[in-house]
């Protein structure tokens, strides 16, 4: 087996993020990544309610369309979202020709990082990862997580 990922924390509060898809997936992440970014676009035809708010609201930029190339211009991360793995495929090729990072939902084996499950409580910010393995067993440890954080909160053993 290869070695697992290192887990890295870094900044990307700078950095242009670039979500290609608008489902479910991709939704959930751009949740996780407005704690972190400020500049986050998503490209997608269609997008979920919770997308197309966000766009209203200002806080990420909704590009109503396709994937094509053009969009990575500029872009420091990118995560393939889309239900099309063929799509999903060519992000990761253009991003890799571009020495872009980029993560794929489809297939663990392209990606360069793993989308971690996150857990952000004041300064305390915890990443979950199976190595790309198993989502439910990180969902499933970052709520036992969070309920162990809340419980040592309310016992007086955590800040």
């Amino acid at each position: 087996m290869k070695k697992p990922y290192f887990p890295l924390f870094t900044d990307i509060s700078g950095k242009k993020v670039v979500v290609i898809g608008g489902g479910k997936i991709a939704a959930r992440r751009v949740d996780t990544l407005l704690e972190f970014a400020d500049d986050i676009i998503v490209a997608a035809p269609k997008v979920t309610e919770r997308i197309h708010r966000l766009a209203k609201e200002r806080r990420v930029v909704w590009k109503e369309c396709a994937y094509r190339e053009s969009l990575l211009e500029g872009a420091d991360l990118v995560l393939a979202a889309t239900d099309d793995a063929a799509c999903n495929e060519k992000i990761v090729e253009d991003c890799r020709a571009r020495k872009i990072p980029v993560n794929t939902s489809h297939k663990k084996e392209l990606c360069d990082f793993y989308f971690p499950g996150v857990i952000r409580q004041e300064d305390l910010v915890i990443g979950i990862s199976s190595s790309g393995m198993n989502h439910r067993e990180v969902r499933e440890a970052r709520e036992k997580m969070e309920q162990a954080l809340q419980a040592g909160k309310e016992d007086g053993c955590i800040r």
